[in-house]
């Protein structure tokens, strides 16, 4: 398994572990993973996504949130049965993200899923409280 940087070409295949609601909710949003928005995300951050790879087919995958003052782990979508990309790609992460000179990573959950808890307890996050996130269209 080979942990590296998202390539436009492997837009279909993370659309795909996006789409599936076993890898973490099934969180797919056009407005946010769309493959041109993707595209600016990697040339503006070419570390900004990060694909695990496991014999020509991705597995796993995570975004990485940085603005300089907070990084947060965003769709970290990982195909059940892949501990080892799980770990792999949360190590990578948190490699990046402390070379950048953050002390602290973030990431969220939907309040009551056990199975996520678990997974980001496991990897060593602790848990905060319960919030709601609010989204508004800005067309």
């Amino acid at each position: 398994m080979e942990v590296r940087n998202y390539q436009s070409s492997d837009y279909e295949q993370l659309k795909a572990l996006y789409l599936d609601s076993s890898t973490f909710g099934g969180q797919f949003d056009e407005a946010r993973d769309a493959a041109d928005r993707l595209q600016k995300k990697i040339e503006a951050d070419p570390d900004a996504i990060l694909v695990a790879e496991l014999d020509g087919n991705l597995v796993g995958t995570v975004s990485l949130i940085d603005d300089g003052r907070v990084a947060w782990l965003f769709r970290y979508a990982v195909q059940k049965n892949q501990a080892d990309a799980l770990k792999a790609l949360h190590d990578k992460a948190i490699t990046i993200l402390k070379s950048r000179g953050h002390t602290q990573v973030l990431v969220y959950t939907p309040v009551g899923n056990t199975e996520l808890d678990n997974r980001y307890e496991k990897l060593g996050f602790t848990k905060g409280g319960n919030y709601t996130c609010y989204w508004k269209d800005i067309k």
